[in-house]
C-alpha cells in the first residue's frame, strides 16, 4: 500500500513542495537538508534548461499510523491506505520481507516554469509478480498524480507499504516519474528475505505498521482530497496536506 511521510521530529525537516506519493509544502521557500538545516530554494531563471531529477533519502520506512483502509479499485491491490504517517527506520535500497516495512524515496524534478501550479506526472511502478486474494496478478501500476510546483521545481516522495502476506514476493522494484514523456526519476530497491539476525532486529520496529493498518477499517467511500497523505513537520506536528498524489497501491 502506498503512504505518505512522517518527517522525525528529531529532523526538523521542512519539505518544499513529497508520496507518497507527495508534494506538500510548508515554506515554499526552503528545502530540508540531511542534517536538519534548511537551505533557500534558488528557483531556475530559465526554464529552457535541460529537465533535471534528483532521487534523495530512498530507505526502508515504518507506519507511525493511518486513517484507514479503503477500498480503490484504480490501484493494483484493489486497497488503499488514507492519511498515512510514516517515518525512515534507514537508508537502504534493499528491503527486507517483513510486514509493515514501507519503501519510500524523495524526488525533486525542475526547472519547470512557474504555472500551472500543479503538473501532471506520470508514475510507474514495476514489481515482482504476486498473486492477489481474488486469483489475479499484480505485476505494477501504471497513472498519472499531481505534482505541486513550488520554486520551479516538485519536490515530492514516493513509495510502497508490504501490509499483506500475498506482498512479500522476492525481486526488484523500479519506480519512476515521467514528465511530458520524459522519465527523470528511476529508483530500485530490492526486496530479500530476511536474515533470522535483520529479523529479529527489525520485527519489533515495523510491528507499529502492522497495528496501524490493522486497527483499520475497510470502507467503500469514495476517495477525496481530504485522505491525502500528510508531512507531519516539527516539534509541534504541524500536518501539512500533501497533494503530488493520492495514496494508493501501485
Amino acid at each position: 500500500m502506498k503512504y505518505l511521510i512522517l518527517i522525525p521530529i528529531a529532523l526538523l525537516l521542512v519539505l518544499g513542495g513529497c508520496e507518497n506519493n507527495s508534494g506538500a509544502t510548508q515554506d515554499g521557500d526552503k528545502l530540508a537538508t540531511s542534517s536538519g538545516s534548511t537551505a533557500p530554494l534558488k528557483p531556475s531563471a530559465n526554464t529552457d534548461e535541460p529537465l533535471k531529477g534528483h532521487i534523495g533519502r530512498p530507505g526502508l520506512y515504518r507506519l507511525v499510523r493511518s486513517g484507514g483502509v479503503i477500498n480503490d479499485p484504480t490501484t493494483g491491490t484493489g486497497k488503499s491506505v488514507i492519511k498515512p504517517v510514516v517515518e525512515m527506520v534507514k537508508s537502504t535500497e534493499r528491503i527486507p520481507l517483513i510486514k509493515g516495512g514501507q519503501m519510500y524515496l524523495q524526488y525533486r524534478i525542475w526547472p519547470l516554469p512557474a504555472l500551472p501550479a500543479h503538473v501532471d506526472l506520470r508514475r510507474v511502478v514495476k514489481h515482482p509478480r504476486m498473486t492477489l486474494p481474488d486469483g489475479s496478478y499484480s505485476t505494477g501500476s501504471d497513472r498519472t498524480i499531481k505534482g505541486k510546483v513550488v520554486s520551479n521545481q516538485v519536490i515530492a516522495y514516493t513509495g510502497y507499504g508490504l501490509d499483506e502476506d500475498y506482498e512479500l514476493v522476492e525481486g526488484d522494484w523500479i519506480f519512476e516519474i515521467w514528465y511530458q514523456g520524459k522519465k527523470v526519476i528511476e529508483q530500485k530497491f530490492t526486496t530479500h528475505q530476511p536474515s533470522k539476525e535483520e529479523l529479529a532486529k527489525l520485527k519489533p520496529i515495523l510491528a507499529l505498521g502492522n497495528r496501524a493498518v490493522g486497527q483499520s477499517e475497510p470502507s467503500k467511500k469514495p476517495f477525496s482530497k481530504r485522505d491525502w497523505p500528510r508531512i507531519m513537520v516539527g516539534a509541534g506536528g504541524v500536518a501539512v496536506p500533501d497533494t503530488a498524489e493520492a495514496p494508493n497501491k501501485p
